[in-house]
């Protein structure tokens, strides 16, 4: 009896006391986001990242060291609508499942007319899916955070954008410097004829 306990228990015993998490304890894909499965909006990135809200299949574990984090209610005011995720060369083609990833809408209506970006696979133990008509702006929607969400409302991320100033933007600062210098020095003259 104690031999078969033994045989048993062992591989139990020795993954509890390694500490290694298991396959199952990470998200289907421990991998960055393709660039084609998240969107740019209000200055941040946004990712359709959950088909609920978060429990203990949401994982944030891998993304987390690539700044994605569950949004606040002030960050929620500028969330996106379920059709900013539409664009041609989205990871879900319409109608369609992403080749790498896995991911694809479920339902549909007039309003899903292109291809999808989708990031659940990558924040997901399990699913690999977003509920279209749960997205801001659909039937069940707003997203989940947000004032009136469903118990079942879709869970986004979000992470600053990273983006390179524009050279307009890059000679604005450089004049406004240029004046802040000039005026100093001019106050510096006066001081010294004074």
């Amino acid at each position: 009896m104690t031999r078969i306990f033994l045989v048993l228990a062992l591989p139990l015993m020795t993954a509890l006391v390694s500490g290694a998490p298991s396959v199952a304890d990470a998200a289907l894909i421990d991998a960055p986001l393709p660039k084609n499965a998240y969107i740019t909006h209000n200055g941040f990135e946004w990712a359709w990242a959950f088909p609920l809200p978060p429990n203990a299949d949401f994982d944030l574990s891998y993304q987390r060291s690539h700044g994605w984090r569950i949004p606040g209610r002030w960050l929620l005011r500028i969330a996106p609508r379920a059709t900013d995720f539409l664009f041609a060369g989205a990871n879900v083609p319409l109608g369609g499942i992403d080749p790498v990833s896995g991911a694809y809408f479920t339902t549909g209506n007039a309003a899903l007319d292109n291809d999808g970006a989708v990031a659940v696979p990558y924040f997901s133990k399990t699913y690999v899916h977003a509920d279209w008509h749960d997205g801001l702006g659909q039937t069940y929607g707003p997203w989940w955070g947000m004032p009136e969400a469903p118990g079942f409302g879709e869970q986004l991320v979000v992470r600053c954008s990273v983006t390179n100033p524009e050279p307009s933007s890059i000679a604005l600062l450089g004049l406004g410097a240029l004046s802040l210098v000039v005026a100093w020095r001019r106050g510096r003259n006066r001081q010294t004829f004074a």
